[in-house]
């Protein structure tokens, strides 16, 4: 049964409008139910889902890809023009000596580590939470950077796991395992 349900949400997902007003597909709305089940198969562990919430103006998404194990796309801003975010959710990561943000998922961890601060301001950002991680490497120009680091925090969300499953059950009749 739940292959079934997997295969029916694969050939749904197929169907699907790109969405996100980019010219490729790029990381789903969070709204999005059948595109981010897909991205729920990926890493059946991880607790909560990478989404947009709004992208803001100048903002795009693209180069989704969901494989097992992990899922990855790219944001890019027209103020950091070659130098796109890459947004990667896996099932775990080490942040290492990361810095502790204020979590942004109930129950979930944040951090920023910094690689440099000068000329560019570079590094990475996490958000780990039970079964799984989102990482974010950025590059942005440092006169930029504190309006674009707002910006990104604010485009992707996390949507948990729990309610994408009641969404789908309710929606589609379709079951998300674990």
């Amino acid at each position: 049964m739940k292959r079934a349900a997997g295969a029916a949400l694969v050939a749904l997902a197929t169907l699907l409008p790109t969405g996100c007003g980019s010219a490729s597909p790029g990381l789903p709305g969070c709204g999005a139910t059948e595109r981010l089940g897909l991205i729920a198969q990926s890493v059946p562990s991880a607790g909560y889902l990478p989404c947009i919430t709004a992208l803001p103006v100048g903002w795009h998404s693209s180069g989704l890809l969901v494989e097992s194990g992990r899922t990855q796309a790219e944001l890019t801003s027209d103020r950091a023009a070659g130098h796109p975010v890459r947004v990667r959710l896996s099932a775990g990561c080490d942040p290492g000596p990361a810095t502790a943000l204020p979590p942004r998922s109930p129950g979930g961890r944040s951090y920023l580590l910094l690689s440099s601060i000068a000329p560019r301001y570079s590094g990475m950002l996490f958000d780990v939470f039970p079964g799984g991680c989102v990482t974010y490497r950025f590059d942005f120009a440092r006169d930029r950077h504190i309006a674009l680091m707002a910006e990104l925090q604010s485009a992707v969300g996390l949507l948990a796991r729990r309610q994408l499953r009641l969404e789908l059950r309710r929606e589609l009749g379709i079951e998300l395992g674990p």
